[in-house]
């Protein structure tokens, strides 16, 4: 299936939006200083405690951890075939979970929002698209992201050709 994947176009079209959502510093590589900036921002944008930032910076070091390489350096063509190789089995859901740990800044166990509006701002994304995108992956239609409607997202963005799944707006619209 993995190969599939990159031979559809929707699919690629998302890989490419997340690529460039990642590619904080614009140079057509994704590395640990894209990483570093995302964590920056979190902190700096989200207003974030100490403990909260120190937080972060721990999440940040075990998402990098999970992509296996701290030199880690993809292009566009590299992160393709990384995340076809990858679609499939627990590692989507292994990076999905660190990641909610980092957007939801406060620990409670949710994505509110207000922590959404925030990663959006982090990455980039225009945050007049932050609200319907949060709707569409709040699923169950209780106003907040639940761990497991974060990690289903995370999870279908990397593996779904299905162009109507709620996760293709993971990062923005696409």
């Amino acid at each position: 299936m993995a190969s599939d994947l990159t031979k559809n176009e929707f699919w690629l079209k998302k890989m490419t939006a997340r690529f460039h959502a990642l590619d904080l510093n614009k140079d057509g590589v994704l590395t640990k200083a894209d990483f570093d900036i995302f964590t920056e921002r979190t902190i700096q944008i989200g207003k974030l405690s100490e403990a909260q930032a120190e937080r972060n910076w721990k999440l940040h070091n075990e998402i990098l951890s999970a992509y296996g390489d701290e030199n880690l350096k993809l292009t566009l063509a590299g992160f393709f075939e990384a995340t076809a190789k990858y679609a499939e089995g627990d590692y989507q859901a292994i990076v999905g979970n660190k990641f909610f740990d980092v957007i939801d800044t406060d620990g409670d166990g949710i994505i509110s929002y207000n922590e959404w509006a925030v990663y959006f701002e982090c990455i980039g994304t225009d945050v007049k698209h932050a609200r319907p995108c949060f709707d569409a992956l709040d699923t169950n239609k209780d106003g907040e992201l639940s761990r497991s409607e974060f990690v289903d997202a995370m999870v279908n963005f990397s593996r779904s050709t299905d162009e109507s799944h709620p996760s293709r707006f993971a990062y923005g619209p696409i």
